[in-house]
């Protein structure tokens, strides 16, 4: 490994955590590019469910293999390879959105290959970030992953909500395919010395091949022996399918009928983002005995916004209670990310990442074809207050959870 220089001197660092603010950017955009530019050519909210929820469904698919290979093969090549693959897919929706008479059937090919390929990039990040930096700086460089993911949710929504209402959805897409070739690029940057593999069996290229299978059920008994671990990542495979798999569908919803259109939701949407780079300063600043207990609390400021937006409040109160939301979820990445890097080993860290991945998303597309369903059988305003009660409950769960409540992350190197 790398020295444990200063973040602010680590090339490498800035690098890696750049081309991550790219990606993530413009996966956050386009879903609500491709939300509009449907509501915008006349189709229902239930086809918006359907269209997102199919483009997430081979990277749910697809995810946990993904993560076998991140800890078999070189994580940096295959970030690099996958973020150009997204490039080329973004371009060619960009192409289709010019058409007048595309059709929900374009947008979902594309997607669901743009998901193939983001299932084999995510299980990479959190191995990277254990092979670029030292164990004393993992908790500062998740902080700045963190930030990372933060200005994504500010900057996506923004660059989606008013791209699709300045210079229309295909231009907007354009943007996005510029985004994903240069993080591409800076991952390409990187230095190979500085971004090196594991010097366990598991990390040769030129190993006998094994079973895949064998490698899954590692992964999974490495997570059930942290009952922390599964218990967050059950909590949040519910919250995806109650909370924000609905919402990606309602919220553009509502803010076209009630609030103003794609603009205003792009602008309610990046408070999250800036409640998130918030959290992640405190996480590099402010180290809780009980880390992930406690920004479980401050995730239950955020219910609130649900509420206000169910009833068509001010979009600037739905963005302050939607702020603290994003604090506390930043907050509880950071530890999330360090507790992963501190309690399993570097050789099977992708793995794990991959069923936390998966246990969080693998419910997402449901939950955006569950938000389009419902509107069929109730108003926008009810599903999301339902959304918000099971919000809370969750949250609850993870308060009362004895596991939680005990984790704790020492600030040396694991045994």
């Amino acid at each position: 490994m790398a020295a444990a220089y200063p973040i602010r001197y680590k090339h490498n660092a800035w690098v890696f955590i750049g081309a991550q603010s790219l990606s993530f950017i413009a996966s956050v955009a386009i879903p609500v590019i491709i939300s509009f530019a449907l509501l915008d050519a006349h189709y229902s909210g239930y086809v918006v469910g359907k269209v997102l929820a199919i483009t997430d469904l081979p990277f749910v698919f697809l995810l946990l293999f993904g993560g076998v290979l991140a800890d078999k093969f070189k994580r940096r090549k295959i970030a690099m390879t996958t973020e150009a693959v997204r490039a080329i897919i973004a371009f060619a929706i960009a192409v289709v959105l010019r058409e007048p008479h595309f059709t929900p059937l374009d947008l979902e090919i594309l997607g669901a290959a743009s998901g193939v390929a983001r299932a084999f990039f995510a299980p990479t990040l959190t191995g990277m970030t254990s092979e670029i930096f030292e164990v004393s700086a993992l908790n500062s460089a998740n902080s700045f992953r963190e930030g990372a993911r933060s200005l994504g949710n500010l900057a996506g929504p923004i660059l989606g909500g008013v791209g699709v209402a300045v210079i229309g959805a295909s231009g907007a897409m354009w943007i996005i395919a510029g985004f994903y070739l240069a993080s591409s690029i800076l991952l390409f940057s990187l230095s190979t010395q500085d971004v090196s593999n594991q010097s366990s069996p598991d990390r040769d290229e030129h190993q006998k091949p094994v079973s895949v299978i064998r490698d899954l059920l590692h992964g999974f008994n490495e997570v059930k022996s942290q009952a922390w671990c599964w218990v967050v990542i059950a909590v949040y495979t519910a919250m995806h399918l109650f909370v924000f798999g609905p919402m990606l569908v309602l919220g553009p919803l509502i803010a076209k009928l009630y609030l103003g259109g794609p603009a205003i939701w792009g602008m309610i949407l990046a408070s999250d983002g800036i409640g998130g780079i918030v959290g992640a300063a405190l996480a590099l600043r402010i180290r809780f005995t009980r880390p992930l207990w406690t920004s479980s609390i401050i995730v239950l400021g955020g219910a609130p916004a649900l509420f206000l937006l169910a009833n068509h409040y001010a979009p600037y109160l739905i963005a302050i209670s939607l702020g603290f939301f994003g604090a506390g979820l930043s907050f509880i990445g950071v530890n999330w990310e360090t507790a992963l890097q501190h309690y399993f080993p570097p050789e099977s860290i992708s793995r794990v990442s991959a069923f936390d991945l998966f246990g969080s998303v693998a419910l997402f597309p449901l939950g955006q074809a569950l938000g389009g369903v419902s509107t069929k059988y109730m108003s926008v305003g009810n599903a999301i207050v339902i959304s918000g009660i099971i919000l809370i409950a969750l949250s609850l769960v993870l308060l009362f959870s004895r596991a939680v409540f005990n984790l704790q992350i020492p600030n040396r190197s694991p045994s």
